[in-house]
């Protein structure tokens, strides 16, 4: 009977590795990194499962999720997200506690399955990058919502060529749940078969959620999450109010922070105005360099002519490859123009860093035959290890290095030096300071990502 061999990588005077062995030390990270995100939590930062107290208050009495009128309740997301809060009311039994509890178990199963179906579908690499994503944001990732959108994006990214139409559908469900993945369905859009039942997955998908939203909310429920977003001022973590912070952190006496009505920290000056402006403004040039981005990777890129049902080729590997940065640049650059920055926006980044670390390593052998031992040759398969590779390498390291920095000190940021931001007299220079500097990270991961995005689109296609 003929075996599969297993790559192993043999190191003098020690025994063979191969990929149990990478999966134990996977695992075993993963559990002990989240040890000492409980202990955090416990130690220093319980506050954070405030937006979870406040998400089962509001949600209280409501169990049956789709069919309620949803009318004044968690009007600053949309309907389809609150859906997903209710799904925990009745077995919390009304008890707030223990919907936080289930809450935050529910986003930890999600957070391992995610890693481990990472290791196994995408490549170890990936797998890794997203337990240490997560380990560097630390506990607040059990206690937000915006692991949900993340996770669809991921799945829309991962199934883009092999199941094209699941692909538009996870990402109408991310569009539903947080609104900004609906700018994601740009790049993936074309001329051919796959494209097309993207464009349809996300069409239908979308157009069903809001549907059943007018039919069981009305229009204004709606549309509430954009007149929410639109009437919101300058959080004090956004880019824009980056400059304020720092000049009130040095003195300045026309700059205060307090908790608004929108349940954020946000900055009062009268220099406020301008800078809400050029963040309006900054967020149109996104849209418009999106449109420019897509156009490019579609006339450059595009998978013309392949099918779903085609075997992967190294054009639809670099298809793939151009996607995956074209997603990293929109959600960067979305968080750097937008005038609102929650740390929570950095669980966006996990997916599109992952996939893009897994584009330059060896993906997992596929299947194989019953009785041969050879790999079948099946439309979900991934292409063979090429060099362009390792030519990627050098960027996804610049990229995801930028991501794993920016989300480090985002977790410095808050919770951990957060008290020091929203001091009411005497605001900490050194909390400023670790302001100032995740917020650097970002715009440089947003440039490199967007710079690298253009290069790849503009690249003329290779010839054989």
């Amino acid at each position: 009977m003929s075996r599969r061999r297993t790559h192993q990588t043999t190191v003098p005077g020690e025994l063979p590795r191969g990929p149990v062995d990478d999966i134990v030390w996977l695992v075993l990270f993963w559990v002990l990194s989240r040890i000492v995100m409980l202990c955090l939590w416990q130690a220093l930062c319980g506050f954070i499962r405030n937006d979870v107290n406040y998400y089962a208050m509001s949600v209280a009495g409501r169990p049956v999720p789709v069919l309620s009128d949803l009318t004044g309740v968690l009007e600053e997301y949309p309907a389809p997200l609150v859906w997903l809060l209710q799904l925990l009311e009745a077995p919390s039994g009304g008890s707030v506690d223990l919907y936080v509890l289930l809450f935050g178990l529910l986003i930890a199963v999600a957070d391992g399955a995610c890693c481990l179906a990472l290791r196994r579908r995408e490549s170890a690499l990936a797998a890794w990058v997203w337990a240490i994503c997560g380990a560097l944001l630390g506990p607040l990732l059990w206690f937000r919502l915006d692991i949900a959108p993340a996770l669809c994006v991921l799945g829309a990214l991962h199934w883009m060529r092999r199941r094209p139409a699941l692909s538009g559908v996870l990402l109408a469900l991310g569009a539903g749940f947080k609104l900004w993945p609906a700018l994601l369905i740009l790049p993936m859009l074309g001329r051919s078969r796959a494209a097309r039942h993207r464009g349809a997955g996300f069409v239908v998908t979308g157009s069903a959620l809001v549907l059943v939203s007018l039919l069981t909310s009305g229009l204004a429920r709606t549309c509430s999450p954009l007149g929410w977003q639109s009437g919101r001022g300058l959080q004090i973590e956004s880019v824009w109010a980056t400059p304020l912070m720092l000049a009130r952190a040095l003195g300045g006496t026309d700059v205060n922070v307090a908790f608004s009505g929108f349940k954020a920290y946000e900055v009062f000056s009268p220099a406020v105005a301008g800078w809400r402006t050029a963040a309006g403004v900054s967020m149109l040039v996104l849209i418009a360099l999106t449109l420019v981005l897509s156009t490019l990777i579609v006339l450059s890129r595009g998978e013309w002519g392949t099918s779903p049902d085609a075997p992967p080729t190294e054009e639809t590997a670099e298809h793939e490859w151009a996607v995956r940065l074209a997603v990293l640049a929109i959600i960067a650059g979305w968080i750097v123009v937008n005038k609102t920055l929650s740390p929570q926006y950095m669980i966006w980044l996990f997916g599109p860093l992952a996939v893009i670390a897994s584009s330059t390593a060896p993906r997992s052998a596929p299947p194989a035959q019953a009785g041969r031992g050879v790999p079948s040759p099946r439309a979900d398969q991934e292409p063979p290890p090429s060099p362009t590779g390792r030519d990627r390498a050098p960027a996804a390291r610049r990229l995801v290095t930028l991501g794993l920095v920016s989300v480090a000190l985002t977790q410095l940021v808050y919770p951990l030096t957060y008290s020091g931001l929203i001091a009411l007299t005497d605001p900490s220079i050194g909390a400023t300071m670790l302001l100032v500097l995740r917020n650097l990270a970002m715009v440089a991961l947003a440039v490199a990502a967007w710079g690298e995005a253009l290069r790849t689109a503009r690249r003329p296609r290779r010839t054989p």
